[in-house]
């Protein structure tokens, strides 16, 4: 009877140094026992990849690894407001310490990593997800080796991101800009993603192919579901802008020619 999840608080990685990308999928939930609506895409990582090593960390167990791991970053850590925060920075630090592949919950496979490598260029180190509004996303992280200079450059701003007092009080703006989306996708654009280390997998082939998504976002607050429905309203908002914006150029335009014509 194969043990589904577990957790490799020590991973020797150079038993796969021959392998294309470090043999690990690490997940993370406050404990260890996963919601039953994310339990089938959990266990759809090793159906189709049995020759991974499934790692579920706990809050307990990723505090503990940053506190031992990474003892600079552990005050900012511990101060993140949101525990979203902390599984956000949690991510790259796993990332970097072990390589291998994260991937959210809410996430299910369906093509086997070894299809989704073949895909990505021999001199990409760092395999992203695409996502409509932002750019990539931290959903999917596949990182070939530990200490990847790309991943190195997410941790080395979260410090810098934490005291930023350029973000809006926000809980969606406080998750998306100091550790999510945005500043995820920024740090990489930023950096330029080390050239051609960095390759994002197009939504052609991620939606529906490599992977499917059962209900998730639950660390989204009332401000998150408000500049959803904005974006979702979007081209609404710049169709009535332009319309507006002309009827205002109109109305002054026919309001100057009145007021020449009386002068005259």
């Amino acid at each position: 009877m194969v043990r589904l999840f577990v957790c490799v608080y020590s991973y020797d990685v150079s038993a796969n140094a021959t392998k294309p990308y470090t043999s690990i999928i690490h997940t993370m939930w406050s404990t260890s026992e996963i919601p039953t609506r994310w339990k089938a895409t959990a266990k759809s990582w090793l159906r189709l990849n049995d020759k991974f090593v499934y790692c579920l960390w706990t809050d307990a167990e990723l505090e503990n690894f940053v506190a031992d791991r990474y003892p600079w970053l552990l005050a900012t850590y511990l101060a993140y407001p949101y525990p979203i925060q902390r599984a956000d920075v949690a991510r790259y630090l796993l990332l970097y310490h072990y390589g291998g592949i994260y991937v959210d919950l809410d996430v299910g496979c369906l093509t086997p990593l070894a299809i989704v490598f073949s895909t990505a260029p021999d001199s990409a180190g760092v395999l992203v997800a695409p996502t409509e509004s932002i750019g990539v996303s931290p959903e999917f992280i596949a990182v070939r080796r530990p200490r990847d200079r790309v991943i190195g450059g997410l941790i080395s701003g979260l410090r810098r991101a934490a005291a930023s007092r350029w973000y809006p009080p926000l809980p969606y703006a406080a998750v998306m800009f100091r550790t999510g989306p945005v500043y995820f996708s920024r740090r990489l654009r930023c950096d330029g993603g080390e050239g051609r280390r960095l390759f994002a997998i197009p939504a052609s082939r991620y939606f529906g192919v490599y992977v499917e998504h059962v209900p998730g976002s639950s660390w989204h607050s009332w401000d998150g579901r408000l500049i959803w429905r904005l974006f979702l309203l979007r081209r609404r908002i710049v169709l009535a802008a332009v319309v507006l914006s002309l009827f205002v150029f109109v109305c002054f335009f026919l309001t100057r020619r009145t007021a020449i014509s009386t002068s005259a």
